[in-house]
């Protein structure tokens, strides 16, 4: 439940009015109604899903990336290149979302064919939470992993500067309910946290970042300047620093996500995505089709009550459930849906500055609490 006093006010909005308005701003800056509907119902996703990080808060960034033209508000995303259940998909440096949904979507057509296919995505964008995608292809019956690279932001074990991007990793699988869903940074927090956190006046805990000195930091408002303009500071992989904690095997999926969408998918790898002309990002998808397992509802419900049996183990703490991935982002859709999406004081205003900048009515929204 989301909380507001006198120093974190928050505004809610219904989840409608909302899309609304994203959409119109996208299409008032040049993006086509289809590719701006998709974009908003990802953002809107993350918002109703409690990662506010990753939700409407993104939106300036697409804003401005299309009014000058570092983002392509006339892209098409194509397949260039197929072979078996194999597809690579230029994204023509146009909006991440439509792109992703694509390949996602193809993914799961040639894996229904092939029993397993792999969809790669270059020249593409920011895609917003990766969840949303892999829940979309586990609900057409398939276990679906999807991961991106992005912005460098991270330092990889061992190296004392920014390389890697935050490269979220996300999986999921369809169950008798919700799908299973695991999606999650390689760093130990995203940006975007520290961002959310920064608006919201709270501190950040020692060894999630580091400075140009390579030393801990934790001056919020001094890091998150620094890593947006790329002045040395960098966020720490899963484990932190050096390998006492691990911090090389988080270091080592990061990797992972860097070769499977820079080298492998013909796109730039984290240190060299962003440039004058634009993004580079590239995107991966795998899919496996279940019913070339076996019997889909025999997995599916073997899937539940695995899950089920997780859930109900002894908890560490009696005041704290035990929860699988997702489970804390469904339970907070379902209460944002019914009672409103609350919006931090600088994200509307932020919206309020959007809706002059794109030319559109301002954004109504109510002060209180959800």
């Amino acid at each position: 439940m989301y909380h507001s006093d006198r120093t974190d006010r928050a505004f809610v909005v219904g989840r409608k009015s909302l899309t609304e308005f994203v959409v119109e701003a996208l299409v008032s800056v040049g993006a086509a109604e289809a590719d701006a509907e998709v974009t908003a119902e990802v953002l809107l996703a993350a918002d109703l899903a409690g990662v506010d990080s990753h939700g409407v808060a993104r939106l300036r960034r697409y804003v401005e990336g299309l009014r000058a033209g570092t983002i392509n508000k006339d892209a098409r995303p194509h397949v260039v290149r197929e072979t078996g259940g194999v597809s690579v998909v230029d994204a023509e440096n146009g909006l991440g979302q439509p792109a992703l949904c694509l390949a996602v979507d193809l993914a799961v057509e040639r894996a229904k064919e092939h029993g397993i296919a792999a969809v790669a995505v270059r020249r593409s964008n920011h895609i917003g939470i990766a969840g949303w995608y892999t829940e979309r292809a586990a609900r057409a019956g398939t276990l679906a992993l999807v991961t991106t690279n992005a912005t460098p932001q991270v330092a990889p074990s061992g190296v004392a500067e920014p390389m890697f991007g935050t490269d979220p990793v996300s999986y999921a699988v369809p169950t008798e309910g919700e799908p299973l869903c695991y999606d999650a940074a390689t760093s130990i927090v995203p940006r975007g946290k520290l961002e959310r956190l920064h608006r919201e006046g709270k501190p950040m805990l020692p060894g999630w970042a580091v400075g140009p000195d390579g030393v801990t930091a934790t001056d919020i408002p001094l890091v998150v300047a620094g890593l947006r303009a790329r002045e040395g500071y960098a966020l720490l992989p899963v484990g932190g620093l050096g390998e006492e904690h691990g911090g090389h095997k988080g270091s080592g999926i990061g990797l992972l996500a860097e070769l499977l969408c820079g080298p492998l998918t013909g796109a730039s790898w984290s240190r060299h995505t962003y440039g004058p002309q634009g993004a580079d990002l590239g995107h991966f998808v795998l899919c496996l089709d279940l019913a070339a397992l076996g019997d889909i509802g025999r997995i599916t419900r073997d899937i539940t009550a695995m899950a089920d049996e997780i859930r109900a183990g002894s908890p560490v703490d009696e005041r704290t459930p035990v929860r699988l991935p997702g489970d804390r982002r469904h339970r907070c859709a379902e209460e944002r849906s019914a009672n409103g999406i609350p919006l931090l004081r600088p994200v509307v205003e932020d919206l309020g500055k959007i809706a002059e900048l794109a030319g559109i009515r301002p954004l109504t929204a109510r002060e209180g609490r959800p």
